[in-house]
């Protein structure tokens, strides 16, 4: 017959198996980015493939995107990680809180404390400090107390006496005397070449002196015989009472309240000093301002 021609069938066999044996073509894309193939895998949903680019499995393939940090999306499923302002997710992967910032202390607060808290401290101790001796004084009423230094100047020599809240008497004996210290009451006996007052808020008595100056402040000071000597005040806010005739009267600071038997001349460089003589004409020099010069 002619349809058992050996020739034709041997050809139809070739072309078969060059049918059977060429690659297949590949399929369109399919829809959201995958790439369909012959025999995919099976789907997560427990779906099979049929042959059919739709799966039965009720739903739509997904393309598998990786999640950032590592982890794959699986479909259906809720992000439950930390996300960013905006809904952004976090970087730090699942079920990780970002670190937490730390809080920048605030340094400038501390230096400023330290500027005002610390002057102050130190301030208040150098004050207890300073009146701890005298604190006993105020606590019950006055009190002095009598020292048991030197009494008396060597007879024409030198001597240095101070204290605080005493009461003490000293003999110049025609010799220096130089007294400090504060809140004291001094009565100076004899005669003295020179005396020199310091310290602030002492009571002082001088029998008699040739030169008496005084370079503390709040002092009261009671010059009984002057003896034509010489007065020199650089202190202030001084009450100065001075008996007989003295040489000169020197007044460099200010606030003091000067009274004088006489004097034959008066020198005032400061402010706001009060001098009252009793009787002559000194020559007066007044290079201040705000002082009263006067007889009275």
């Amino acid at each position: 017959m002619k349809d058992d021609d050996p020739e034709k069938r041997i050809r139809e066999l070739e072309q078969q198996l060059a049918d059977v044996t060429r690659a297949p073509e590949s399929p369109p894309p399919y829809p959201g980015g995958a790439t369909y193939t012959e025999n995919p895998p099976p789907y997560t949903g427990g779906a099979t493939d049929t042959g059919d680019p739709t799966y039965t499995g009720g739903a739509t393939y997904s393309s598998g995107p990786t999640y950032t940090g590592g982890a794959t999306y699986t479909a259906g499923a809720t992000y439950t990680g930390p996300t960013y302002p905006g809904g952004a997710p976090s970087p730090y992967g699942w079920g990780y809180s970002p670190p937490r910032r730390r809080r920048q202390y605030p340094w400038f607060l501390v230096l400023l404390l330290l500027g005002i808290v610390l002057p102050t401290v130190i301030s208040l101790a150098m004050h207890f400090v300073r009146s701890g001796t005298s604190s006993s004084t105020f606590r019950n009423g006055p009190r002095t107390t009598t020292s048991s230094g030197p009494t008396a100047v060597p007879q024409g020599g030198e001597l240095r006496v101070g204290g605080n809240m005493e009461t003490k008497t000293i003999a110049c004996n025609d010799g220096k005397l130089t007294l400090y210290g504060y809140g004291s009451q001094y009565s100076v006996t004899g005669h003295c070449t020179s005396l020199l007052v310091g310290g602030y808020n002492n009571n002082l008595t001088v029998d008699s002196t040739d030169a008496l100056e005084s370079t503390g402040y709040g002092n009261t000071i009671a010059d009984r015989a002057c003896n034509n000597g010489n007065l020199k005040l650089s202190s202030y806010s001084m009450a100065f009472n001075v008996t007989g005739h003295c040489a000169s009267l020197s007044i460099s600071s200010y606030d003091n309240k000067v009274s004088v038997d006489s004097v034959d001349s008066i020198i005032v460089s400061g402010y706001n000093n009060n001098v009252t003589y009793h009787s002559g004409s000194p020559k007066v020099t007044d290079s201040g301002y705000s002082n009263n010069i006067q007889q009275g």
